[in-house]
């Protein structure tokens, strides 16, 4: 049965990558591991995985830094149902599945690309900016499964135009998404993606992601020439895992497609002024 492990990553996302039987998997900080784990509390051959017959999967500890099951460390292991271990300081889920679930999560990919490639047409073809607004929300929430969605950008002096979308939530007034999270893309100009808040100490204690009940939430920094001038916000009140890298780089490629459109927005309008 092959083996999913999904390892978290800084930016909140979360790498997944799929195991088979018949072979031994290095998981390091090693460029030459299997699975590479860039952490410098990561050894560089921290763990080997292997699977010992077709419905279980041995992992062994080769590490300075331990791994470590409910705070406990673990020095071999046997994995025969899903496990939640910590190598080192990072967080992993290992999940056996069945090699139908495999074709379903390649499927996943492919269904993704064809969206972006469906979503590109449209946004190309959008003259309009409410229709783009739109497009964009449509966007996440369809194919990341988030409940609320919107396309925020910030005037010259930095302030948010929370009314986008046209939805209560997104006004200004009653904004209920969290701002500490898209405050903090707008600074870093780059992704931040939480699939699980409540296990997150640095975001856990916002007022507004208390207030608000929010459980998950991505914000991707949309830019003109380098520099952001809003974010693409979804978030989830209901709960999730977590965002894999697929789905960020979705995000991230959309990101990208609204920033050259409004790129050109601008320029048509400086043209305009000229004339």
């Amino acid at each position: 049965m092959p083996l999913q492990i999904a390892v978290s990553q800084p930016n909140g996302s979360v790498a997944e990558h799929v195991l088979f039987e018949g072979r031994q998997y290095r998981i390091g900080r090693a460029q030459n591991a299997d699975i590479i784990i860039a952490h410098p509390q990561i050894s560089r051959l921290h763990a080997e995985l292997q699977a010992t017959n077709d419905s279980l999967w041995q992992l062994n500890d080769t590490s300075s830094t331990g791994c470590f099951s409910g705070g406990v460390p673990v020095k071999n292991i046997a994995i025969n149902k899903p496990q939640h271990l910590f190598f080192g300081p990072i967080s992993c889920k290992l999940t056996p599945v069945e090699h139908s679930k495999v074709i379903q999560l390649d499927s996943q990919r492919v269904w993704r690309e064809r969206q972006l490639k469906r979503y590109q047409n449209q946004l190309q073809n959008c003259n309009d900016s409410s229709a783009l607004i739109h497009l964009a929300r449509e966007c996440l929430i369809q194919s990341l499964a988030c409940e609320r969605a919107s396309l925020i950008l910030f005037d010259e002096e930095n302030k948010a135009l929370f009314g986008l979308g046209h939805e209560p939530w997104m006004n200004s007034e009653n904004f209920t998404g969290s701002r500490t999270i898209i405050r903090r893309t707008m600074e870093t100009n780059a992704v931040l993606a939480v699939g699980n808040i409540v296990a997150d100490n640095s975001l856990n204690a916002q007022q507004s992601i208390i207030r608000n009940g929010i459980q998950a939430a991505i914000s991707v920094p949309v830019c003109i020439d380098g520099k952001p001038v809003g974010v693409l916000y979804a978030d989830s009140l209901v709960g999730r895992r977590y965002f894999t890298e697929t789905d960020i780089e979705f995000a991230r490629s959309l990101a990208n497609l609204l920033s050259l459109r409004l790129l050109f927005h601008a320029i048509e309008h400086k043209l305009y002024l000229i004339n």
